[in-house]
């Protein structure tokens, strides 16, 4: 029978990972291919379980569901004198039955899993993972993890017979999941309620406090680098400011010279043979013609 495809409806997923494939198989073997031209070859498996909630009109088997009635009618077709046997791989679980797996573990003990069908996908390729825009159209989501058990979504995904006589059973293989929603995240790993911290009495000498700091005992503390102080310009002497070095830095160019006036001579200058001023030799009956012709005075 050809392969056919189906979309879930919403459900939460409860074990497993899109992101982190599976090397060995539940017996911590290393995982082969097991038949066609690949076989013996090691393999990766992805896996992952949508819990999709019990309606009233399933009639106590998944079955009845819209979309389990057409993984039913594959399978059966498959394998007509095979598929009613219990041993028959459906890869879909009653998330309410007591009957503990080979491991010992009970559906209805596992979180999420009561109240629901559990279909369990796997593949050897990660789903592509996607959430729906403000447009309701569907918008890849690259981010790891983005969907995390606990989490609600939807899975497209394939079926059909697995066409082993030795383990009849269902292929179940995604292809897409859409992000639908967030819910309690469900962890793997012991429960740390389990563990019992808090339960043993604290030994003497515990204190729920840090310890004081002794008396006499300082901290270290850093110490901040001691401002650099310019030189103090000395007392008494004026400090006479380089206008020309300030405007030659600022590229000013210094005003030009300003040209020396020239100097007057005294109206009467005496010479170095004069014994008296000239207002001396006046007062004495001088006149300037004697000063100059006796070579008191210059001319």
């Amino acid at each position: 029978m050809a392969k056919e495809n189906l979309t879930s409806p919403v459900g939460r997923m409860v074990m497993g990972s899109l992101y982190k494939a599976n090397t060995t198989d539940h017996e911590g073997k290393p995982l082969i291919v097991k038949s066609g031209p690949n076989a013996g070859q090691p393999t990766v498996k992805y896996f992952f379980a949508l819990a999709i909630p019990k309606l009233p009109t399933d009639n106590g088997h998944w079955a009845n569901t819209e979309w389990g009635a057409k993984i039913w009618a594959a399978g059966n077709a498959a394998f007509p004198n095979i598929a009613q046997n219990p041993a028959f791989a459906w890869k879909i679980e009653d998330g309410d039955s007591q009957v503990p797996n080979r491991k010992g573990r009970k559906p209805c003990d596992s979180e999420g899993f009561a109240g629901n069908w559990v279909v369990k996908f796997s593949s050897s390729f990660a789903p592509k993972v996607y959430m729906l825009d403000g447009s309701n159209n569907a918008v890849q989501v690259l981010q790891e993890d983005y969907v995390k058990p606990g989490y609600y979504a939807q899975v497209a995904f394939s079926f059909e017979g697995n066409g082993s006589a030795a383990t009849p059973g269902m292929y179940i293989n995604p292809s897409m999941v859409c992000f639908r929603g967030y819910g309690p995240e469900i962890t793997t790993g012991p429960d740390v309620a389990s563990a019992g911290f808090g339960a043993a009495p604290l030994p003497a000498g515990v204190s729920h406090t840090p310890p004081a700091i002794p008396t006499g005992v300082s901290m270290p503390v850093a110490t901040p680098p001691a401002a650099v102080t310019p030189p103090a310009v000395p007392t008494g002497i004026p400090v006479i400011p380089n206008h020309s070095l300030a405007n030659n830095a600022a590229g000013i160019a210094p005003p030009p010279a300003m040209p020396s006036a020239p100097v007057t001579p005294p109206a009467h200058q005496m010479t170095a043979t004069a014994t008296a001023t000239y207002e001396q030799y006046i007062a004495a009956g001088w006149n300037d013609a004697q000063l100059v012709q006796h070579g008191f005075m210059v001319g």
